[in-house]
């Protein structure tokens, strides 16, 4: 990371206006059992993810249809309101949200950069972005690891309605902050945007 990167961030107080979800309302078809219950090292992901959340975020949200994974967690856990798939979560954590900004991870995604998290926090402070998302070598935008702002929620809702559930196209719609490829690969997480849908993924977590 640069150190210009570095003196931005230090000057954003991190109790900014923002709070963040976990997304954990997937089939896991692919998987073929529910994500919601890997664990690494014998703890469940989710919970990994959100504990390493809490150092930046004071409000963090699982979002799922099963609350009852969570009763003994402390965690806000909130269902699908709208549609199905990642759409319809960040749809409804979007609304619930308490805060400006709502930052998006998905349970799978256990490799989080929080130096990258709080470079994003850097990027978007007083400022109005719809989102700030990555762009991804292959030219698509990266929907998780990113932030959503309550501006966007006019065109989450809009895409919901008439079932149009590609979030990339949604995207290109919408007033972003794009962080390049060669940008994100400075902080030396390279795995930060992996998730695991298949059995043969597990290896690598």
């Amino acid at each position: 990371m640069r150190v210009s990167d570095r003196k931005a961030i230090e000057q954003v107080n991190f109790t900014m206006n923002a709070s963040a979800v976990i997304l954990a309302g997937g089939s896991s078809e692919r998987m073929g059992f529910d994500k919601q219950l890997l664990r690494i090292n014998g703890v469940r992901v989710t919970e990994s993810i959100a504990s390493k959340l809490s150092a930046v975020f004071d409000e963090i949200i699982i979002s799922t249809n099963k609350p009852e994974l969570y009763a003994d967690s402390g965690l806000i856990t909130l269902p699908d309101k709208l549609g199905v798939g990642p759409l319809a979560g960040i749809y409804s954590s979007l609304g619930f949200c308490g805060s400006e900004y709502l930052y998006v991870i998905a349970c799978d995604m256990p490799f989080i950069s929080m130096d990258y998290i709080r470079y994003m926090c850097a990027l978007i402070y007083n400022r109005q972005f719809d989102a700030c998302v990555t762009m991804r070598p292959d030219g698509y935008y990266e929907p998780f690891n990113a932030f959503y702002n309550k501006s966007a929620l006019k065109y989450i809702e809009d895409a919901l309605l008439n079932s149009r559930y590609g979030i990339n196209r949604l995207l290109d719609k919408m007033k972003l902050h794009v962080i390049s490829p060669a940008k994100a690969s400075e902080f030396n997480c390279p795995d930060m945007f992996f998730n695991a849908n298949y059995k043969k993924d597990l290896k690598r977590l």
